[in-house]
């Protein structure tokens, strides 16, 4: 009953928490202008997007170029990028409406988040919340009949990592991503890192890499999507970069600074190594995370770990760092969650520690791509695609290798890790004003499996266990023979899909076929499958049916591993 109140208090009381727009934003939105557009660039002044790609490729990705004052550099990118963030929200709203159908239930989870970051504004510096509000003016000119308005939308999805990170090393909607810092072997130093955010392929195919030139600041280069001023990847002209990955399990507190916006802060304001630890040291968070932090004049590097309580720098002494989500500092782990030893963020871990012992000084961009891009377990074995022990789990909404010394990034084109990796050159796009500067390096070709065909394969595969999933869940008459025909065009589709393999056997064991059923579940298990729910159901069906013909099978079914896609297609077939 207690509980019932609360929900029922949090209701009617909590539309009045939304924040305020800061003081110095102006009253009145400005004027709604429509972009130029010429010859595929959009432009508002010396503020521009287009889309960069490659003759040939499916796809490219987007990159901006934003300046001005607070407000009016936020103006401009929320103009500029109206048409995918709206795509985006609308994405999200679907995405949420699927996970939630309940109306009632989702209008309380609005309202329990807003309670969560009601106290947002107090931690974040008044320039960048001014900037939030030109975004939302650019991008909504009328509030929608909700009253959950532009600037409250986009204030808390500044903190969408914060608040997913939770999911980490869950086995669904994961926020799990793998990363490092490394010397080339030409000198400079490299930022590399896999962004496993699963909001869904939307923003994989609509990545934006954003050049901000702030007025009085330092500018920077930072890979995100559409409606984030954010930075959870990125480096600024000084040569600083940073990527944030959130610990798994690890401490939160009540309120704080959202870690993009921290990032962002650090970006335009700080030059040196120790000037960026300073500014992360002090500043106050609601969630844990790695920062991957490089300093490219100094030649010094490090993963910063922080939490709301404790924080810790583990700077590197020799060719390379790595990170994926556990913290090892004792501070910081003190408050985390203790992670099983089959968590998905150990096995990365291991796997990218042998590929970065291998390398030693050796790197460049096309081989820190290939690490990127691995998807074998640390023993050198073949892990197969979607698996989530391999440090490409073909899930990244971005993967990117940042030439700190350069000052040139190489974002890959859709899909994930797979499309040609494209060069993006900060003083070239800041010395660009009327639109996309010529190209100043030579893209990273896309992957073989891409190309090849093995990549559609897989798709398809997935396609077929999903409508043998869809068969078991309504149960009609015959299903089990339907499914069963529909995983066994799966395993053929991708034999190296290991969850494939096991839904396969599962479905075999139950028609009685149990010797196949071992065969199958035997070789879903040599590809050491993740996250670990799946691998544990795989086992206790093998053990199950190496008993006997009347040993009993178990009654749970082994769990899909779903991407968010595939969630909505789920909820819109049921």
């Amino acid at each position: 009953m207690r509980r019932a109140l609360a929900f029922l208090a949090a209701a009617i009381f909590l539309p009045g928490c939304a924040p305020r727009r800061p003081d110095t934003a102006p009253s009145a939105m400005a004027a709604d202008v429509t972009p130029e557009v010429l010859g595929g660039v959009r432009r508002l002044g010396s503020s521009w997007v287009a889309e960069a790609r490659v003759a040939g490729a499916a796809g490219g990705i987007l990159v901006g170029r934003f300046t001005g004052a607070p407000y009016d550099l936020g103006f401009s990118f929320g103009r500029l990028t109206r048409p995918w963030n709206r795509s985006q929200e609308t994405h999200l709203e679907q995405l949420f409406t699927a996970l939630i159908p309940s109306g009632f239930k989702r209008s309380l989870v609005r309202q329990l988040s807003a309670l969560r970051l009601r106290g947002l504004p107090d931690e974040i510096p008044n320039d960048l919340l001014v900037s939030i509000s030109g975004l939302a003016d650019g991008y909504e000119r009328v509030p929608p009949a909700s009253g959950w308005n532009a600037y409250r939308r986009m204030l808390d999805l500044h903190a969408l990592h914060d608040i997913s990170q939770r999911f980490v090393d869950a086995p669904a909607l994961a926020a799990a991503c793998t990363g490092f810092l490394a010397k080339g072997k030409d000198g400079s130093l490299l930022l590399a890192r896999d962004f496993d955010f699963e909001g869904g392929d939307i923003f994989d195919r609509q990545k934006l890499v954003s050049v901000v030139a702030p007025e009085g600041k330092i500018p920077y280069l930072s890979v995100g999507f559409s409606g984030m001023l954010g930075v959870v990847s990125g480096f600024n002209r000084e040569g600083i970069g940073v990527a944030i990955q959130a610990i798994a399990g690890g401490e939160t507190a009540a309120s704080g600074t959202p870690m993009t916006l921290l990032l962002a802060d650090v970006l335009r304001n700080e030059s040196t190594f120790d000037g960026a630890v300073a500014r992360l040291s002090a500043a106050k968070v609601f969630v844990s995370d790695l920062i991957l932090l490089g300093d490219a004049r100094a030649g010094r590097f490090a993963v910063v770990e922080k939490s709301p309580s404790a924080f810790a720098v583990r700077e590197a002494s020799g060719t390379s760092l790595g990170a994926t989500n556990e913290a090892e500092d004792a501070a910081v782990r003190r408050r985390a969650r203790v992670l099983p030893p089959g968590s998905t963020s150990r096995k990365r871990r291991a796997r990218l520690d042998v590929l970065l012992e291998r390398a030693g000084g050796s790197l460049d961009v096309p081989s820190a791509v290939a690490i990127l891009r691995d998807r074998r377990g640390a023993d050198g074995r073949d892990l197969g695609p979607g698996n989530r022990n391999a440090i490409d789990a073909s899930i990244a909404s971005h993967s990117i290798v940042l030439d700190l010394t350069h000052r040139r990034a190489w974002v890959a084109a859709a899909p994930h890790t797979l499309g040609p990796y494209l060069p993006v050159d900060l003083e070239a796009v800041l010395a660009s004003a009327a639109g996309p500067p010529p190209r100043t390096a030579e893209p990273v070709p896309a992957d073989a499996w891409l190309t090849d065909g093995g990549y559609g394969r897989y798709l398809r595969a997935r396609e077929a266990l999903a409508s043998a999933r869809r068969l078991e869940h309504d149960r009609k008459e015959g299903w089990l023979e339907a499914a069963a025909r529909d995983a066994q065009r799966a395993h053929e589709l991708a034999p190296e899909f290991a969850e494939a393999a096991a839904k396969l056997g599962e479905l075999e064991a139950r028609r009685g076929n149990r010797a196949r059923a071992r065969q199958l579940l035997d070789e879903a298990l040599a590809r050491d499958p993740g996250p670990a729910p799946l691998r544990a159901a795989a086992e206790r069906w093998r053990e199950a049916c190496s008993g006997g013909d009347r040993a009993p099978l178990p009654k749970e079914s082994i769990p899909a591993v779903l991407q968010p896609d595939e969630l909505l297609a789920e909820k819109g077939n049921r």
